[in-house]
């Protein structure tokens, strides 16, 4: 586990399953049966915000999206975004 993948996971926890509905979330669940599609783009924009990295509308797929491993592999991936 990466520290990437454990403040995804803590982000996921605290932001969106704060109901009960799942007090523990493995690097493998499946994150588009949990979460919503504005959860989702909720969570790609705060990552890009704590990641100082840009994720573009071809990016936004369940190979990069669909798990906690998945996704702290994309975003450790990415180069930071480059201001003009």
């Amino acid at each position: 586990m990466t520290s990437i993948e454990t403040t995804i996971r803590d982000y996921i926890l605290d932001s969106f399953l704060t109901d009960g509905r799942s007090p523990s979330l493995n690097d493998d669940d499946d994150l588009l049966t949990i979460l919503d599609s504005l959860q989702i783009l909720r969570m790609v924009m705060d990552l890009e915000k704590m990641y100082d990295i840009k994720v573009d509308n071809s990016e936004l797929t369940a190979e990069n999206l669909g798990t906690v491993a998945r996704l702290a592999a994309f975003v450790a991936g990415k180069p930071p975004k480059t201001v003009c």
